[in-house]
């Protein structure tokens, strides 16, 4: 049997404890390199755990054993939608800061194709779930 996150709660701290070694991860990365390395680290996290929790986290009706196509990011379509609204409005928050960040503002562009790219996949899986159900 292989492990899976099905829990509200579970989720949550999946989520909450991620964010912290993300956060942290970009810190040292910064701290012991550079701002843009620090950025780095933290997108490849970021992204990672988004890989990692779209294969363990499992709805309701869902086969917990099963496994999902790789397209598919949530249980439901409209999950994957509050996900993509949120992640364009980060998006455009992260452009919006970069515009008074002179010095740094390559590296936001970093983090608003991140954040685009992953509204993406997540808006992708859930058109797809919504044609499929």
């Amino acid at each position: 049997m292989q492990y899976r996150i099905t829990s509200p709660q579970g989720k949550v701290t999946y989520v909450v404890v991620g964010y912290v070694v993300a956060l942290t991860a970009a810190v040292v990365g910064a701290l012991a390199a550079s701002p843009a390395v620090g950025v780095v680290v933290y997108s490849v996290v970021v992204v990672l755990l988004v890989w990692c929790g779209t294969r363990l986290f499992r709805g309701e009706g869902e086969d917990p054993n099963g496994t999902r196509p790789m397209w598919r990011m949530t249980a439901r379509p409209t999950a994957g939608f509050v996900l993509a609204i949120l992640l364009i409005l980060q998006a455009a928050s992260t452009a919006i800061n970069a515009a008074s960040a002179q010095r740094l503002a390559p590296l936001y562009v970093v983090a608003v194709v991140l954040s685009l790219g992953l509204a993406a996949a997540y808006l992708n899986s859930s058109l797809r779930l919504r044609r499929t159900t």
